[in-house]
């Protein structure tokens, strides 16, 4: 029977939280496990119900792919721990959960094939963004099969990805404190202008992705009605995309 491939892992602080780890931990794909300590990757290991604990990265030879799940102040030193180990890294694929993919570099130059994995915002364990060659996609979606999607992005676009879920996510709070303080001058129990609310984003949702390949729709009919306020929010867009391209011209594309 042929043996199953397996994937190293690096890792410390809260790492048996990352959805990438609870999916491979799933399809029992993680094999050695090593951290700060072989007590602490003894916890890891532990907690994730997967993979075994080694004192050291040297056990990762046999892997072709290796891990890093570290916090983001621990990644250089956890990069460095991997390129001063002693074998042929040009067989080995390196994939970073959660961060860039810059610190990646010192193990690329080595030879390794590297990657970046984040979660897509909403999906939680089910769908993964992979920023990196397509043979890291092959070999991490060998390893966690039909548990979870995995969907590939080209280098260099990670950090417009990681804009736009700034954006989604954190763009609309002023809009919607504008418009609570503007509900609350109505004397209108909170009871009423919450779920107002929160039907009206529901509604402009619904509305914007249902007429965005159309142009700008609702927002050209505010221009002709209100043209300072259809002005206002042109410009408003214009500022999130330069946003992103600021976000992206900022941070040079990988080779």
């Amino acid at each position: 029977m042929r043996k199953p491939r397996l994937a190293a892992l690096l890792a410390s602080g809260n790492a048996a939280a990352s959805p990438v780890l609870r999916a491979l931990a799933a399809a029992q794909a993680i094999g050695p496990v090593a951290s700060t300590s072989l007590r602490v990757a003894s916890r890891i290991a532990n907690t994730m119900r997967a993979g075994r604990a080694v004192a050291s990265v040297d056990a990762f030879e046999a892997c072709h792919v290796v891990l890093i799940s570290v916090p983001h102040p621990a990644v250089d030193a956890a990069v460095a721990q991997l390129a001063a180990a002693p074998f042929e890294w040009k067989h080995h694929t390196v994939i970073l959960i959660g961060d860039d993919g810059e610190p990646l570099a010192p193990l690329r130059e080595l030879g390794a094939g590297t990657a970046v994995i984040t979660t897509m915002p909403g999906f939680e364990d089910r769908l993964f963004v992979l920023e990196g060659a397509r043979a890291a996609l092959r070999e991490l979606r060998s390893l966690i099969g039909r548990r979870a999607r995995v969907e590939l992005i080209p280098p260099g676009a990670r950090v417009r990805f990681d804009a736009a879920v700034i954006l989604a996510m954190h763009a609309l709070f002023p809009m919607l404190v504008a418009a609570d303080d503007a509900f609350a001058t109505t004397g209108l129990p909170q009871r009423l202008t919450d779920p107002a609310l929160e039907k009206a984003v529901q509604r402009a949702l619904r509305a914007w992705m249902s007429g965005r390949r159309k142009g700008w729709g609702d927002l050209e009919a505010l221009e002709r009605t209100d043209p300072r306020a259809g002005a206002y929010f042109r410009n408003l867009v214009e500022i999130m995309r330069e946003f992103i391209r600021s976000a992206a011209s900022d941070r040079p594309d990988p080779p």
